[in-house]
């Protein structure tokens, strides 16, 4: 057995060493087509970088390099596993926490959401709305995180639950009005978070050395979630972290598990999913259920209430949108040619909903069986997990709208269960969204880059997204046809 993995695991290793090193190496180089500037200061604090200039095709080739060499060094390392591979799981979760520290050394790339981010703390600390005011306003009085923000966020309001603001809110009162500061104290809140959910997450399923190891591969050493969930500085890791300690909860307390569920909400309100996954584990006690859900939806209101509903008036504006990389972008102009903008969106907002609905029926007894032979020993929590890593995988599978970094919500619950073709489903979608997203930042391209990135984003996405549609689709009826002939696949 160990000569069947043991060159599976070098390779594995190296590889998502390489994912690691480029990752870094591309953060250093300094602003580019992938990192904003970062002004302010103080220039001791991190993160660092040098001034290369580095061109638009080196950064992308760069990050494109990292997030295939990182899902190689996953596929490998899940095949190892599978075959028998144990490693050190200490070993490899110190391994990953330096890697989410050395994440956050360096400035953000992929993206330029976290300067926005950094404009909404900086409302909240300076007496402003961030539902209602927007980094124009900042601008507009002067202020220099304000100007910093790019498009095309500069006009808009945020999106994000209070707790998610209150995030902001700290950085920005920490941070003052350099930007550098408080994207800072951003990406560390939210590498923390990540490192916090990896070591709960192992807490979960105790000795058990393999799926300790699975936990420290597939969270804390994966180089696309360290990209999208650490570097980046998006505030998932903090939503999720609050969503994974619900799970753990579960298993003793339906009152703590609501709480903590409620809050993840109110960071981010995709997380509901995982209210249904609770709701699921604790279907057949329904003292508990009521237990849970209340506390949830008192801590829901208690946070929500305070803001009003122009917290909400973004999100519905938000619900209209297609992601360019969604299977569903390819409904966009015929419907849109049929009907008005708004029914055409609306239609394609419900027909996600089915689609997620369906995905979720046809894939239940794979997951079932992976969480079945996964390592958690308590059934609350089995079943939570197992729901959670169904209906997450289900909605980034079928959502109108979905980007990277969406998908630590998912990656987190998978990581306790078994293995299972539904953890390739995943590795295939959470690569293609990444490398469909770099360079990242809305700014001119040369046109061979930019080509690549429309075509990746535009084409390859949405034709790829609609295969792996497909290829879920045909794993949950071979599935569910195994099991309507007594086959345990």
């Amino acid at each position: 057995m160990k000569h069947n993995h043991a060159g599976q695991s070098r390779a594995a290793v190296a590889f998502l060493a390489t994912g690691i090193v480029l990752l870094l190496a591309t953060g250093l180089l300094g602003p580019s087509a992938a990192q904003p500037p970062l002004p302010g200061g103080p220039s001791w604090l991190p993160p660092y970088r040098f001034a290369a200039d580095p061109s638009a095709g080196l950064v992308t080739a760069l990050l494109l390099g990292s997030a295939l060499s990182g899902a190689l060094g996953l596929g490998l390392a899940m095949l190892a596993l599978r075959a028998g591979w144990a490693p050190d799981p200490r070993r490899l979760t110190a391994a990953g926490i330096a890697a989410a520290v050395a994440a956050v050394l360096v400035p953000p790339m992929g993206s330029a959401d976290h300067l926005v981010y950094a404009a909404y703390g900086r409302l909240a600390a300076t007496g402003g709305d961030p539902y209602r005011d927007t980094a124009t306003d900042l601008a507009a009085a002067g202020d220099p995180v304000g100007r910093a923000v790019e498009a095309p966020w500069q006009d808009t309001p945020s999106v994000y639950g209070p707790v998610a603001t209150a995030e902001q809110w700290l950085a920005a009162k920490l941070g003052g009005d350099s930007t550098h500061t408080i994207v800072f104290v951003l990406t560390l809140l939210g590498a923390a978070a990540f490192v916090a959910t990896g070591l709960l997450l192992q807490r979960a399923v105790g000795a058990d050395r393999q799926a300790r190891a699975r936990i420290a591969l597939l969270w804390m050493l994966n180089p696309l979630l360290l990209f999208v969930g650490v570097n980046a500085g998006h505030l998932d890791a903090l939503a999720v972290a609050i969503a994974v300690a619900a799970l753990v909860a579960v298993r003793r307390s339906p009152l703590l598990a609501g709480v903590l569920v409620g809050l993840a909400c109110a960071a981010k309100v995709s997380l509901g999913l995982y209210v249904l996954a609770l709701a699921w584990a604790l279907r057949h006690r329904l003292k508990d259920l009521a237990v849970m859900l209340g506390a949830g939806l008192a801590v829901g209101a208690a946070a929500y209430l305070p803001l009003g509903t122009q917290a909400f008036e973004q999100m519905r504006e938000n619900s209209k949108m297609v992601s360019l990389a969604m299977p569903l972008r390819l409904a966009v102009k015929p419907l849109e040619s049929a009907l008005d903008h708004d029914d055409a969106r609306t239609l394609i907002g419900l027909i996600g909903w089915v689609a997620l609905a369906l995905v979720a029926w046809l894939l239940a007894p794979v997951v079932a069986r992976a969480a079945a032979r996964g390592p958690v020993a308590d059934p609350a929590l089995r079943d939570a997990a197992g729901a959670a890593a169904l209906l997450t995988l289900a909605w980034v599978l079928t959502a109108p709208y979905s980007l990277p970094w969406y998908d630590l919500a998912v990656w987190a619950p998978f990581a306790l269960l078994g293995a299972s073709a539904a953890d390739w489903l995943l590795l295939a979608r959470t690569t293609l969204l990444v490398c469909a997203y770099v360079p990242g930042r809305a700014v001119p391209l040369p046109d061979g880059v930019d080509s690549l990135a429309r075509t990746l984003r535009g084409t390859v996405g949405p034709y790829a997204g609609l295969a792996l549609l497909f290829g879920a689709l045909r794993l949950g009826q071979r599935a569910r046809r195994d099991a309507a002939a007594g086959r345990d696949g």
